[in-house]
């Protein structure tokens, strides 16, 4: 009875182990959707260009003077009426900031004794219009200021038309995968993947200018075309 009972045990685990490997057995034998099949990857791009809505202008103050606490109080009390002209022009607060201080020493002809000091201020103000740039540098220019660094355009959104060029790169990437797939006797199939490839974010383009004695004009502002590129792979079926 315990022979019969113990045949019977080792068969049901037979037949359950066998069940077990049934399924993996089928499955292996399915090849998993779109192996097998020939594709075509291919890379597409497509350019955004823009017009900056905002610039970043550099304005600053030199003084000298025999101390250095003249040129200090000179250059701080020159400064603020540069900042107040500029604030006058609509610029905001918040669109003002400090860039650069400095104090120095103005050495004689020996390079040994001490003729007096000069002392410089910056700050990076953000003009939010690109109408008001040229009357925000006259306003700072009459003011005083009598430094620069120039001009860094931007905008202030920098997604702009980014959908669209994404759009035009899958575009350009199909064009391009249906060429070559006519050119091999095949058709394009199902998209298999879409990765992008390119870094669409805009870096600010800078423009230089002079800045004359305080009451010149300075010069006028021509705004850039701001380009970027977008870049996508994509990859077909061929069928």
């Amino acid at each position: 009875m315990r022979q019969n009972l113990k045949g019977t045990l080792v068969g049901i685990v037979l037949g359950a182990a066998v069940a077990l490997t049934l399924p993996s057995l089928a499955q292996d034998a399915s090849p998993a959707p779109g192996s097998g099949q020939r594709t075509v990857t291919v890379s597409g791009t497509a350019t955004i260009r823009s017009q900056p809505d905002e610039a970043t202008v550099t304005l600053g103050v030199q003084t000298r003077a025999m101390t250095a606490e003249a040129a200090m109080r000179d250059n701080a009390n020159r400064m603020r009426e540069v900042i107040s002209a500029v604030r006058a022009e609509g610029v905001a607060a918040d669109d003002i900031a400090t860039a650069w201080v400095s104090l120095y020493p103005q050495y004689d002809a020996n390079g040994i004794g001490i003729e007096g000091y000069v002392a410089e201020n910056q700050v990076s103000v953000t003009v939010r219009s690109m109408q008001a740039v040229g009357r925000v540098i006259d306003a700072a220019v009459e003011a005083g200021a009598n430094l620069t660094s120039g001009i860094a355009f931007g905008l202030s959104d920098e997604g702009a038309g980014l959908e669209q060029a994404l759009a035009d790169a899958v575009a350009d990437a199909r064009d391009k995968a249906l060429a070559l797939a006519e050119a091999s006797g095949a058709g394009l199939g199902a998209v298999v993947s879409v990765t992008e490839t390119g870094a669409p974010v805009p870096g600010p383009v800078y423009r230089d200018y002079g800045v004359a004695e305080a009451g010149a004009a300075a010069p006028p502002i021509e705004p850039p075309t701001i380009e970027r590129q977008v870049s996508v792979t994509v990859t077909w079926e061929l069928v």
